[in-house]
């Protein structure tokens, strides 16, 4: 997904309220206007002072709140948010202990039923409308993409109104990758000459709290203090790292994201924070995906906070907002154009209700229904009706159910990818709904295979590489060093099906906000890996 450079001209407004600004000097306006013109702000001042050249007779609009950066993820299963939270069996050691073969279940709620939806062209649209929906409820301006491929062999990212790090489509935003290789993902010399080309490289580094999770880490190491890790390492996760592997990590430029609440369903432990804040780790965020993490960053910083204070109190909720506007935006090297607010930064924006209290522990604070507005290169896209109808007069306004108060959506864009092109979010939750509930029926027709047929024109359907392999590794598999020295294979790869499939049952579809769904809270208490009082603590930051 990525917001089009020809799109919608928002001619010039003015907001006012609290701006915390995220700047390298934190500064705070307790009573400011921000600026906008265009896709870009013009200048953030005190309330008080007069106004810059072109907005004399721009009012600016209370927002009776505090105005953030837009929050930047920097790692989303983005197709997998339509499935609802799984009730993790048991802990697991290792990522290749739960998403393959081996457990039924990761057919049943998983891979059967995204391939249902990722391969029919009535539903595959309304996967990306909705997924890309509830990036927005829950105040996400950035997040990674949502690859596409066709009957034709081509394969590209949807481009949608949500801002994609894999896809940017302009010169100050570098794009990055999450997928190399098979080749370079088996080797790790040729891992290293593929981190020294001029993109960041967001990849699932040892994920997982046991030795075979660590040992992807170690082999990175292919010669005796020779590591391929550079600064265009993100590596995701990073739950098997010890202290002496993230100096390691550190001292060769690696930056790391943080997805705590996955990390904890899964494996009842999450990284080791403070050895990675001490090593001088760049740390950003992540929400992974629904079927085992928060529904979006405004959740996902409410865990972080709760693992940060079991871990001894290890972030502020300053550190824990940077590392969704400022610090995400470091990693990506987009600072100079996104992840804080000035002058001539992009103004991606996250409003919320409130400007009293702490300014960053209001935002960790904030229930869904707090959030204001969301805007993605000065497009408002969704908030309250009173500031979207101000930002958006006359524009095609969709309400949200289950978000209180009067929230609405601007998803319509001049430059939208043509699969969801005038599919609403209603349309879209009404077939995935009714799908997910008929599934054994749908997956008994199936789909034909999506094969190149002379004339039948172009068919598009979703890349779900947590399925099968498609030739592009999202989890580098270097091959790991035995005692002797020798290298030996890491079984097969994820969602490798070796036994005989589960049948497929219905699945709810998963509600957009968590303050919404009494199922995903009533999952989460039973959750068995979570700390004790975990679940609580953070359904009543949520609710």
């Amino acid at each position: 997904m990525s917001p089009g450079a020809d799109a919608p001209d928002t001619g010039r407004f003015a907001l006012r309220g609290r701006i915390v600004t995220l700047d390298p000097a934190d500064t705070v306006l307790d009573d400011g206007v921000l600026y906008v013109s265009g896709t870009l702000i013009e200048a953030v001042l005190p309330a008080t002072a007069p106004a810059p050249p072109g907005f004399a007779g721009v009012t600016p609009l209370d927002t009776r709140g505090s105005v953030y950066p837009g929050l930047i993820e920097l790692h989303n299963h983005l197709p997998y948010d339509v499935l609802p939270l799984w009730q993790v069996p048991k802990r697991y050691g290792n990522r290749s202990q739960w998403g393959g073969s081996g457990n039924p279940a990761y057919r049943t709620l998983v891979t059967g039923p995204m391939k249902v939806l990722g391969q029919d062209p009535r539903l595959m649209p309304a996967v990306v409308r909705y997924v890309e929906a509830k990036a927005l409820v829950n105040g996400t301006t950035t997040s990674q993409g949502i690859a596409l491929f066709s009957n034709a062999g081509a394969r590209r990212m949807y481009r949608g109104v949500v801002r994609n790090v894999e896809q940017t489509d302009t010169p100050d935003l570098p794009e990055a990758a999450s997928r190399i290789a098979d080749v370079e993902a088996k080797d790790a010399e040729k891992f290293l000459a593929r981190l020294k080309q001029p993109h960041r490289l967001l990849l699932h580094l040892a994920e997982g709290t046991d030795a075979a999770a660590r040992a992807h880490f170690q082999a990175l190491q292919f010669q005796p203090g020779k590591w391929a890790i550079t600064e265009n390492l993100v590596g995701i996760h990073c739950t098997g790292l010890n202290a002496d592997d993230f100096t390691v990590f550190a001292a060769h430029g690696g930056s790391m994201v943080w997805s705590p609440l996955s990390n904890l369903l899964l494996y009842g432990k999450t990284a080791d924070i403070a050895a990675a804040k001490e090593a001088g780790v760049l740390m950003g965020l992540g929400s992974d995906w629904s079927v085992s993490g928060s529904k979006g960053l405004l959740g996902e910083l409410k865990a972080a906070r709760l693992a940060s204070t079991a871990a001894g109190s290890v972030f502020s909720d300053r550190e824990l907002v940077a590392m969704v506007t400022r610090d995400a935006a470091r990693i990506l090297r987009w600072e100079s154009a996104l992840g804080s607010l000035g002058a001539g930064m992009r103004a991606d924006l996250v409003v919320v209700a409130g400007t009293h209290g702490d300014p960053y522990t209001s935002l960790v604070d904030a229930r869904d229904e707090d959030i204001r507005l969301v805007a993605v290169d000065g497009v408002a896209r969704y908030g309250s009706g009173r500031l979207m109808r101000a930002l958006a007069p006359g524009e095609n306004l969709e309400p949200v159910p289950g978000t209180a108060g009067e929230h609405v959506l601007r998803l319509d864009d001049g430059t939208a990818d043509t699969i969801v092109a005038g599919l609403s979010l209603g349309e879209a939750t009404e077939r995935l709904a009714g799908a997910l509930a008929d599934l054994p029926a749908l997956a008994a027709t199936p789909v034909p295979p999506i094969t190149a047929s002379p004339g039948g024109g172009v068919r598009w359907q979703l890349a779900l590489d947590e399925i099968e392999p498609t030739g592009a590794e999202l989890r580098p598999r270097l091959p790991l060093l035995s005692a002797s020295g020798e290298t030996h294979p890491t079984g097969p790869g994820i969602g490798a099906l070796t036994a005989a499939p589960a049948e497929l049952e219905p699945v709810a579809l998963d509600a957009l906000t968590a303050s919404d769904d009494p199922v995903f809270l009533a999952t989460l208490a039973g959750e068995g890996n979570l700390p004790a009082d975990y679940a609580g603590a953070l359904a009543r930051l949520l609710t």
